[in-house]
């Protein structure tokens, strides 16, 4: 299974990598130790992928629901943008 899971579960409990989940998702998922894939999806916030990764039924998934707090909406495209093209490089 991917780190991912340990990464969502993390973000609920670790006020570290909550701090700098919000400061730059990107960054904390990499070093979290997520692979591209895995990093892209969580910015995106793809639920249908994450499950993927996490190997659940789509329609049981809500792993991302408190992800969403950590998370500025606001910013999403600008991020996403900047994260593909940075893992593409």
């Amino acid at each position: 299974m991917s780190k991912l899971l340990d990464y969502l579960n993390a973000l609920d409990t670790n006020a570290v990598l909550i701090h700098a989940h919000k400061n730059d998702p990107l960054k904390a998922a990499r070093e979290f130790g997520l692979s591209s894939d895995e990093q892209l999806a969580l910015v995106q916030q793809d639920k249908q992928r994450i499950a993927a990764f996490l190997d659940i039924p789509f329609r049981d998934f809500d792993a991302l629901d408190t992800l969403v707090t950590h998370f500025c909406i606001g910013v999403k495209k600008r991020l996403v943008d900047a994260c593909e093209a940075e893992l593409v490089a």
